[in-house]
């Protein structure tokens, strides 16, 4: 019998548009809605849209998985400051953000849960080590994740652990696997 092989979500969704390319030719236009595509204004609002939304959307793959480096460290630095001087210069100005429009967390990517099908399995090699953030709301948070067996996210401060221990360093790294694998410990209970 043969062994069937796993496939991602997104593998499936991309085999299964490519299997009916012949639907998306027989969409049809009506008049109005062609003459509403010849407005100029029209079409730059939603190219603009479609770039707005483009960025909100998470990439797919198991390309994404990168390790967490000093020069992550360095990009995660960057992005705080921008992010502060941009707040503070809203505060001198007296603008105030609505909290709806404010960015909030990914539900998906929270810590605790199981990282979502469209991300796929990590590579072997990259499981219970620093990776990059995933979510962009914690890009500018100082964070590191580390996915751990069965794909659970674990978030972790990138500030240093008792003011020495930095997250390269190997005795920060050994504690953090020691946490997320505390399963034996929690069997007596």
């Amino acid at each position: 019998m043969a062994r069937r092989r796993k496939i991602s979500l997104l593998e499936a969704w991309v085999r299964n548009r490519a299997a009916h390319p012949k639907k998306a030719e027989n969409l049809k236009l009506w008049p109005r809605q062609l003459a509403l595509l010849r407005d100029p204004e029209l079409v730059s609002s939603l190219v603009l849209q479609n770039v707005k939304m483009a960025c909100l959307l998470p990439t797919a793959g198991t390309n994404v998985f990168r390790r967490f480096t000093p020069e992550s460290l360095a990009e995660c630095e960057r992005l705080k400051a921008e992010e502060d001087a941009e707040q503070a210069q809203r505060k001198a100005q007296k603008i105030e953000i609505p909290e709806e429009e404010l960015p909030k967390p990914s539900r998906d990517l929270e810590a605790g849960k199981s990282l979502p099908f469209i991300y796929g399995d990590p590579p072997p090699e990259l499981l219970n080590v620093p990776l990059e953030e995933l979510d962009p709301y914690y890009k500018t948070k100082k964070t590191f994740i580390v996915i751990s067996r069965g794909n659970t996210i674990n978030r972790f401060n990138v500030e240093p652990a008792c003011y020495i221990l930095t997250p390269f360093n190997p005795i920060r790294r050994v504690a953090i696997r020691i946490l997320i694998h505390s399963y034996p410990l929690d069997a007596h209970k």
